[in-house]
């Protein structure tokens, strides 16, 4: 039967792989077979008539006439569906809302979830599978012991309609052929206190053969280190030997690959689903053990781009270049229409298939003197950092600081391998590195507009009671780059209080 499922298995995934390993041209296909698609399936909604879909001819024709919206468009319209108006944003009543990780609880944006959503996320699971099985194909993606961590999948319930995490209603739809082999159970995941979770999971994947980890990078860190101590061991591949494989989600892995490869005790393959709240929008398209993570774009949802040097113009797949960068809007089932994600992607080919590489949000990253350092050059610093030291930085911080009355860059980096003596070394280093990364970022340091980096090494206790004190909040994701100081200071006082005395004058 096994041997069946895996034959079975290995013929779908490598039709699902073919499906996303798609060129522009072929993309471009699929784009406007998606938009005619999309167009029927919301005709007579209140939001189709009020935008006035109809008028869009094609997919050309709606790539650069249709305006782009952020979420207070759809607000009224959403709230329009919580209070039980029909037709609103879609023909179907919604199964769940999709709270985002930003904030917490009832004050997070509600994406609505009518079933084609939830598919649109299952298909980006599948998509992902066949990328998997065609980079591994010696994997037994069907067969093997699987540890899952997603949100909790409990919801709450109003006006008949559920509320919850994306993560954790996915959890809860674990394909039939895996549900003998995905760990923890939901009984499991449900479990409110964390301990108490912690424990149930231990006994829950100790005994198993884990070959495969999905989840939040963040919480796969802190599981990995809670089961490591309670079996007083040094590598997860002391625990499960055939462990080979992480799948993430939610953020990008190039921070947390080296502590997840120390903790297993080897260099595992990675791929990830490049995905918010709202949709996912790419499915990686290679092993990112040894290199940086590139995607295909999910080729169920439907994209416009507009151009980050040119913010009036926006258009079709067809017209995007290698090289170049973009904003990223979706369109879904959902009735989410050109919807600004206010990611900026980098197209990295367009053929054989078309790739880009993560760049980062609008309003992130860092700028003091017209240098623009993105997210993108911030995280390959302290990569680099990482393998001059040969030693683990857990976590950092960057925000604007002044030195000598000019600006800087202040970095804060938690590690318990580092102390106060390195502080001018690593000061040197991230200077050196950053300059490299960043032309401009060496022109202003070059012409002592910006000051020489402040370097605060702090230990990594804070940042565990940290990850303690949100690890119940739904996606949470760990916070790194501020764009000015209050923003910061605003952030340490309600989330650090007891790092603002080591962290002194901000």
């Amino acid at each position: 039967m096994k041997a069946l499922k895996r034959i079975i298995s290995k013929k779908v995934l490598r039709s699902k792989f073919n499906s996303v390993a798609l060129s522009q041209e072929e993309l471009t296909k699929k784009q406007r077979a998606q938009f005619e698609k999309l167009k029927a399936n919301l005709n007579g909604t209140t939001l189709s008539n009020h935008f006035q879909l109809e008028e869009c001819e094609n997919y050309d024709v709606f790539a650069k006439r249709f305006p782009v919206r952020d979420y207070s468009s759809f607000k009224p319209y959403v709230d329009s569906l919580i209070d039980d108006h029909k037709k609103v944003m879609f023909h179907s009543r919604p199964l769940y809302f999709g709270l985002t990780s930003g904030t917490s609880g009832k004050d997070s944006k509600k994406i609505p979830y009518n079933k084609e959503m939830i598919d649109l996320f299952l298909s980006a699971q599948q998509f992902l599978a066949g990328v998997v099985q065609e980079h591994l194909p010696e994997s037994d993606l069907v067969n093997s012991d699987r540890l899952t961590y997603g949100s909790n999948p409990s919801t709450y319930e109003e006006k008949g309609i559920k509320y919850g995490y994306i993560s954790g209603i996915l959890s809860s739809k674990t394909p039939w052929a895996l549900k003998k082999t995905t760990f923890p159970s939901n009984d499991v995941l449900a479990i409110e206190n964390w301990d108490q979770k912690m424990e149930a999971l231990a006994l829950e994947v100790l005994s198993r053969d884990i070959r495969i980890i999905s989840g939040i990078p963040s919480y796969l860190i802190t599981i990995f280190e809670y089961i490591l101590k309670r079996e007083g061991k040094s590598h997860l591949i002391d625990i499960w030997p055939n462990l080979e494989t992480v799948i993430y989600g939610a953020t990008p892995i190039d921070q947390y690959k080296e502590k997840i490869n120390t903790l297993a005790g080897k260099k595992l393959n990675y791929f990830g689903i490049y995905a918010s709240t709202e949709t996912p929008i790419g499915i990686a398209i290679n092993n990112a053990k040894d290199e940086k993570q590139v995607y295909a774009f999910h080729p169920e949802v439907l994209y416009t781009f507009t151009d980050v040097a040119r913010r009036d113009r926006t258009f079709g797949i067809d017209e995007v270049e290698v090289g170049k960068e973009y904003f990223v809007n979706t369109s879904t089932p959902n009735g989410f229409v050109n919807y600004t994600m206010k990611d900026i992607v980098r197209i990295k080919e367009v053929s054989p298939v078309m790739t880009f590489e993560i760049i980062g949000r609008e309003g992130s990253g860092i700028n003091l003197a017209a240098e623009k350092t993105s997210d993108e050059q911030v995280l390959d610093t302290i990569i680099a950092l990482n393998d001059e030291l040969t030693v683990n930085l857990d976590h950092y911080f960057l925000c604007p600081g002044t030195r000598n009355e000019r600006p800087c860059y202040q970095w804060t980096i938690f590690s318990d391998s580092l102390n106060q003596d390195h502080t001018e070394k690593l000061e040197e280093l991230v200077d050196r590195i950053l300059c490299e990364k960043n032309l401009d970022y060496g022109d202003c340091r070059e012409d002592a507009i910006l000051e020489r980096p402040v370097v605060k090494i702090i230990s990594s206790h804070y940042l565990k009671e940290y990850f303690n004190a949100n690890k119940e909040r739904g996606q949470f994701k760990m916070k790194t780059v501020f764009s000015c100081p209050e923003a910061f200071k605003g952030f340490v006082q309600s989330s650090f209080p007891e790092l603002q005395l080591t962290l002194g004058a901000l």
